[in-house]
């Protein structure tokens, strides 16, 4: 097979190695070459310097080349392990009516959800401004009508639902990748994630059924994959690693980076460290004096990776491997059992010369070149996202493949929306007619136009490098719209007279009790009444008559209120009508209120009340007058409303000889006795003047 290029671009170092697989089945390293940057140009394994870190891949390149003898045009790199990131997202579709779901709708469904998740991801990472890649997708579920289905294609319903889990690489990331390679006349074929690549080459594949902790530390950051049931399934980092503590050294010391770098290598090697300082003072010391200047930091950073590995395990592992030059750092192994509190022997550093699989090239060494080699492993097996181009609209897209690739990925990679896959329905519109709900739909969205290479696509169709992919959004249909008389049934006016007056009776359309226009267009949410020009009933309503409903008429008598009702009286054609009648042309209808008059009310004085002798006399009416506005009125006379009626018995007050007749006397008198009268006590005589209420005493003595 062709060998293959691998790279690994560290925050201190970048290592290239070409690899190839012989006959026996055997991973062989044909050549390697390692060199740091010159200064710092990788923060946290993105580039941050790309001519800088581009300087130090050409000198590997040239270094590689010339020990192979040919020209390198491919790469396999790694992106680091901390920059994936994964969403779980839903999507979910409505119809007014039942439809049968197809493959496209389902597949526009789980685009919608994968934009869905990448919405999420960039919501939670509070950086609108930061884009990705998305590097894969699965269906998790699928939904119709709320009930769970292993298949949404085929099946009928109004609401259909789906969920994925997608994985997301920030674009920042891979186009720094990108970029140095570029610079460099290297096309990148494989990219891989750096534990993942790590964990090809450290733990086998027999291995990854146990619960073991693959710990890479470098120089700014430690990354961890954590192994169970046969797969990676956890990855974390901690931004601490083999640069704090050189600093350490180099703060104690005063000395530059490169020499604190040296003395940290020195102490797995030698017993008495010679330097000079930024000073140029020549400066011995022994060993334990440095490690107990780096002991806190080792400590810390020993602790920070056991407090990831225990968050991302909910457990402590079976055994922890160490790979990665930070890896060498002293007491680092020793700190990392003591915390996680598992023996000594279950933390180990992976070493190239462990890897009995692994051929030629015996002078790389140590645990810093298991991620290149991871790399190589990755790609020559085909385990790494391929990346390849395509053009959208002919604008060049990235892909990386962790599954076949089709058009609808390509278009999502594009930034084209996945709504614009197929054009919307048009709104329907909803309102109410006489208290029915009526639907009328929109007209159907026109789905988007889709070539490949010329010819007519599909989403679900595989894509392959180079292909050219041209797209036009699929045109929304056109909103409902209906005007009123579009809704009205044929009912031609009719002439009618109307209590004398010939009028025009036609269809009449209430909004929210305003009358509209039959031309005026009906809107979404109207509470529309409609009333025909068919019947003497609906002629009532347009006119606001209520024929059960009586008119009151409320008038005062002696500064009483009294209440009455006013029937009313329909005629059609002269003759009366008693409930509903088909109303034709030129009928004459009328329609009146019956009148009361003052003699229908039977109005009858009340009597006065006197006290004669203690006992209450009633003198009775002598006549009934009825007086309004302090004039007699006839009884003919016709109410009307707020008249004030007073009702009276008699013309003058009574004197007193007009009350004797109702007075009952004694049947004997005595002799020679004579009539006593007397009013409120005093005398009286039979012309004296009454008043209603007035005490009367009448005896014989």
């Amino acid at each position: 097979m062709e060998p293959i290029f691998a790279l690994d671009i560290g925050t201190r170092m970048v290592m290239g190695l070409v690899m190839t697989k012989n006959k026996e089945r055997d991973y062989e390293i044909l050549a390697s070459a390692r060199t740091e940057h010159r200064q710092r140009a990788m923060y946290d394994g993105q580039v941050h310097d790309v001519d800088e870190v581009a300087q130090a891949v050409i000198k590997v390149k040239e270094i590689l080349e010339k020990k192979l003898g040919f020209p390198l045009k491919q790469v396999a790199v790694a992106a680091a392990g901390r920059a994936l990131r994964t969403e779980i997202a839903f999507a979910e579709h409505k119809e007014l009516l039942p439809v049968r779901w197809e493959r496209d709708d389902v597949l526009a469904m789980e685009m919608e959800a994968v934009h869905q998740a990448l919405r999420q991801l960039q919501s939670s990472t509070h950086n609108d401004t930061q884009s990705y890649h998305c590097v894969g997708f699965n269906t998790i579920a699928q939904w119709n009508e709320g009930e769970e289905i292993a298949n949404l294609i085929g099946q009928r319903g109004r609401v259909a639902k789906v969920s994925v889990i997608a994985t997301f690489l920030p674009r920042t990331v891979v186009d720094g990748l990108v970029a140095v390679l570029g610079r460099v006349d290297l096309e990148m074929i494989s990219l891989t994630l750096e534990p993942i690549a790590a964990g090809q080459a450290a733990i086998p594949a027999n291995m990854r059924r146990l619960n073991l902790a693959l710990v890479d530390v470098g120089a700014g950051t430690a990354d961890i994959a954590l192994t169970r049931y046969g797969t990676f399934f956890a990855y974390g980092m901690v931004p601490m690693a083999g640069d704090e503590v050189t600093e350490a050294i180099c703060a104690q010391y005063l000395l530059d980076f490169k020499v604190g770098e040296k003395v940290k290598r020195d102490l797995n090697t030698k017993a008495k460290l010679n330097f000079t300082d930024f000073l140029g003072t020549k400066v011995v010391v022994n060993k334990e004096d440095v490690l107990s200047v780096i002991q806190p930091v080792v400590g810390t950073l020993a602790e920070r990776i056991s407090k990831e590995i225990v968050s991302l395990n909910n457990d402590i592992p079976q055994a922890i491997i160490l790979i990665g030059g930070g890896s060498l750092t002293p007491m680092l192994s020793e700190m990392l059992a003591e915390t996680m509190g598992i023996p000594q022997n279950r933390v180990g550093v992976q070493v190239r010369e462990r890897l009995g699989d692994i051929l030629g090239e015996k002078n790389l060494k140590g645990p810093e070149s298991i991620t290149p080699i991871g790399i190589g492993i990755a790609a020559i097996e085909g385990k790494g996202l391929q990346y390849y181009t395509v053009a959208v609209n002919n604008t060049p897209v990235p892909i990386f493949e962790l599954q076949l690739t089709t058009v609808a990925e390509a278009l999502l990679a594009a930034g084209i929306q996945p709504r614009s896959f197929f054009g919307r329905p048009g709104a329907a519109l909803t309102f109410e007619w006489n208290c029915e709900m009526r639907v009328i739909k929109g007209t159907m969205g026109s789905p988007a136009l889709l070539f490949v290479n010329g010819e007519l696509g599909k989403l679900d169709q595989a894509l392959k490098a180079g292909d050219e992919i041209t797209f036009t959004s699929g045109e929304p249909g056109r909103d409902a719209q209906v005007c009123f008389e579009e809704m009205l049934p044929s009912q031609n006016p009719k002439w009618i007279f109307w209590n004398g007056q010939r009028e025009k009776y036609a269809t009449q359309v209430f909004v929210n009790h305003q009358l509209v226009s039959e031309t005026d267009q009906i809107l979404d949410g109207y509470k529309i009444t409609y009333i025909p020009n068919d019947d003497l009933t609906n002629l009532l309503k347009q006119k606001g008559f209520d024929s059960k409903k009586n008119e009151e008429l409320l008038i005062r008598i002696n500064g009483e209120t009294r209440s009455l009702d006013l029937k009313h009286e329909i005629l059609v054609n002269g003759s009366g009508v008693e409930g509903n009648c088909i109303i034709r042309e030129g009928d004459s209808i009328e329609v009146r209120t019956r009148q009361i008059t003052v003699g229908e009310l039977k109005l009858q004085p009340r009597p006065m009340i006197f006290s004669v002798n203690g006992v209450a006399l009633e003198y009775p009416p002598q006549e009934t007058i009825i007086l309004f506005r302090g004039r007699p009125v006839s009884e003919d006379l016709l109410l009307k409303d707020g008249m004030d009626l007073r009702v009276d018995g008699y013309k003058q007050m009574p004197i007193l000889s007009d009350l004797l007749p109702y007075v009952k006397f004694p049947d004997e008198l005595v002799p020679g006795s004579s009539l006593k009268l007397r009013v409120n006590g005093q005398e009286a005589e039979f012309t004296t003047v009454l008043h209603p209420g007035d005490r009367l005493t009448a005896t014989f003595r």
